[in-house]
């Protein structure tokens, strides 16, 4: 079972404490700040208020308020209406910047990778010609010292294959993601830029 955090929204195992913590995105200070209770007695609060009869309570006053952040959560984790999806915000000049910057590195990864590709592919390509051949070469060149080059152009072969065949499939994922974050950013950044 995952620790709490506050960075996650609520879940149906949350204390009500932990489920307003997470719903608001608020530390457990916050929280008892605004229900007027020390920390201390809140953390108290959070651990045992699952439990049947528990004898630690907060005052009623700051019980009532948690009760109330908790029912003021939309649903499904409190008891407020769910709200509207709220249209995307246009992205801020910094954050415009930063993906304009990110757009002109990809140009470069994609090149390394495409050249990186090329490689990988020549080599498997050369491995395969090596294989395909070499019954007709050990034909063709029967001698010990043709044999025995032969059978390091095989053994060179199959390392070639087994080296280059995964690098190829990651290869040509990573150009496709690449292609894929471009195309996103582009997106982005063809959207009105915020005043």
């Amino acid at each position: 079972m995952r620790s709490f955090s506050r960075y996650r929204l609520p879940t149906p195992s949350h204390s009500m404490l932990q489920a307003v913590q997470a719903g608001y995105g608020l530390t457990q200070q916050q929280v008892a700040t605004l229900v007027g209770a020390s920390r201390a007695m809140l953390a108290m609060q959070g651990r045992d208020n699952r439990l049947v009869g528990s004898v630690r309570v907060l005052p009623l006053e700051a019980a009532l308020r948690l009760v109330q952040l908790f029912q003021t959560l939309p649903a499904p984790y409190g008891r407020a209406p769910m709200l509207p999806v709220a249209p995307d915000l246009p992205l801020p000049a910094v954050e415009r910047k930063t993906l304009g910057w990110r757009q002109r590195a990809i140009g470069p990864e994609e090149y390394t990778q495409q050249q990186q590709l090329e490689r990988c592919q020549t080599q498997l390509t050369q491995a395969r010609i090596r294989l395909q051949a070499l019954p007709a070469l050990r034909a063709a060149l029967p001698d010990e010292r043709a044999q025995s080059e032969l059978d390091l152009w095989e053994s060179e072969a199959h390392r070639m294959r087994e080296t280059n065949a995964g690098r190829h499939a990651l290869l040509a994922l990573r150009l496709r993601v690449l292609a894929f974050e471009a195309a996103e950013i582009a997106k982005l950044l063809a959207e009105p830029a915020a005043e």
